[in-house]
């Protein structure tokens, strides 16, 4: 992923605060890369925001796949990565807080979490390859209409492309 950074006058004279949403994969890490070199740019910081997947599915009960963990288990994880994306901005010298919301309606949620900490940007990737989770147009439109300040899709390399990374 290549990007040039222009900051803008409004992200270099005040604080900015760029929210990132993640998918706490390896891949997200560019992101979370990317969105930190925004915010240090603007002397702000990143807002982490997360969806936990756990019970935005009604799967039917013939689900193949065995042993799916409990629920909490699996929002205890999700916590954990999104704690070491934190992390990771921390020790690269950059604020950051983080949030992990339900995934029932996850646009409406980001834009209720973008007011509330009153994002200057909003960051969303995309993998266009070997990616589980892809964006649902309507979702990504609803996003940018409803969003209080710009919606920025950043587009990642697909997951095999860190696959030697891990």
């Amino acid at each position: 992923m290549s990007l040039a950074l222009i900051p803008t006058r409004s992200m270099t004279q005040t604080k900015s605060t760029v929210l990132t949403v993640t998918d706490l994969t390896l891949a997200s890490y560019g992101l979370v890369g990317f969105a930190a070199v925004l915010a240090k740019a603007g002397r702000g910081e990143v807002f982490l925001v997360s969806t936990h997947r756990g019970r935005a599915e009604s799967k039917p009960v013939t689900d193949e796949r065995p042993s799916a963990p409990p629920p909490t288990a699996a929002l205890r994880h999700e916590g954990q990565l999104l704690e070491q994306q934190r992390k990771w901005c921390a020790d690269h010298g950059v604020r950051c807080r983080a949030e992990l919301l339900e995934d029932a309606a996850w646009p409406e949620l980001v834009i209720r979490s973008a007011r509330r900490v009153r994002a200057d940007l909003i960051l969303l990737a995309a993998q266009f390859r070997g990616a589980s989770g892809r964006i649902i147009p309507q979702e990504m439109q609803s996003l940018a209409q409803d969003a209080p300040c710009p919606v920025s899709l950043v587009r990642l390399p697909g997951l095999w492309a860190y696959k030697n990374h891990a």
